[in-house]
């Protein structure tokens, strides 16, 4: 009869198996670790979109976006500045924007092109930029005026009763809405009898170039140019008056160029002459009747 021997390799078996129950059971756990975190980040992630999504919407409803009502109103406004205008009022700009009706919109959704096409209505403006601000909600509107070139006046020590400008080779005529202008935008005054409003447009930059000569012949300021009789006209320097004659294009050039030859000595006696003539081939200083 054989004997049954016990197994020796029995307790070598059953560590194995515990270990690797509980190599088993460790990854198990990291397992549903794992999982736990990733269903975390998930919830997170939505969470925060919900959060961002909540914000925005606060953000764009908050009150600061929306402009008072009474805008264009009056001004000073705490929510409306104006720059860049020194021919047009602040009065005149809101006078000619108080018919606008903001809609009851966000700043960033308002559409300012009717502000813009107003504005460009007044003879003065060139052109228009409106920028919008928030915290608070605040529009800044900047003009750029047109170049004043030449007064109107009747007579000398009158003041202006209209303004040409000139930009872009386009002509605007300025009434007495606008003037008078400051003193820091000077133009070229004119005497004249004519209706201006019929002149071509050709003339104001030939008249403009005229005095831009007349100025750098002479190394004098131009106080004034009389024109009321065409054929016969004066300029009015700050130190002798010229007689050029009739303005007849290019050859009126020809007559001031000749005065650069004879202006340092007329300076010399300036108190006693009555004009420069330039109307013949020779120049001549007629002197004042004593």
């Amino acid at each position: 009869m054989s004997e049954i021997t016990p197994d020796n390799n029995e307790p070598t078996v059953k560590s194995h198996n515990k270990r690797k129950l509980g190599r088993l059971r460790k990854r198990r756990k990291i397992r549903k670790l794992k999982i736990i975190l990733a269903r975390l980040r998930v919830f997170a992630r939505l969470a925060s979109y919900v959060l961002i999504i909540w914000a925005f919407l606060k953000i764009i409803n908050l009150p600061y976006w929306y402009l008072d009502k009474n805008i264009f109103t009056s001004y000073p406004a705490k929510n409306l500045e104006l720059e860049g205008h020194d021919i047009v009022s602040d009065e005149q700009v809101i006078e000619v924007l108080r018919d606008i009706s903001l809609p009851e919109k966000p700043l960033y959704l308002i559409d300012t092109t009717p502000i813009e096409k107003k504005l460009l209505e007044m003879t003065p403006v060139k052109k228009v930029f409106v920028r919008r601000y928030w915290l608070p909600a605040r529009l800044r509107i900047v003009i750029d005026e047109r170049t004043p070139v030449i007064s109107i006046v009747p007579t000398p020590k009158a003041n202006p009763v209209a303004i040409f400008t000139k930009d872009d080779n386009t002509v605007k005529i300025l009434g007495e809405k606008y003037l008078p202008l400051p003193d820091f935008l000077p133009t070229y005054r004119v005497i004249t009898y004519d209706d201006y409003k019929k002149w071509k447009p050709a003339q104001i930059p030939y008249i403009e170039q005229l005095a831009i000569y007349l100025e750098g012949a002479t190394g004098d300021k131009l106080v004034y140019l009389d024109i009321r009789n065409p054929d016969d006209v004066y300029a009015q320097m700050g130190n002798v008056r010229l007689r050029i004659g009739g303005l007849k294009g290019k050859e009126v050039f020809d007559r001031i160029k000749k005065v650069a030859a004879v202006i340092p000595e007329a300076l010399k006696i300036k108190d006693n002459i009555n004009y420069i003539d330039l109307r013949w081939d020779n120049v001549s200083i007629k002197l004042k009747k004593k």
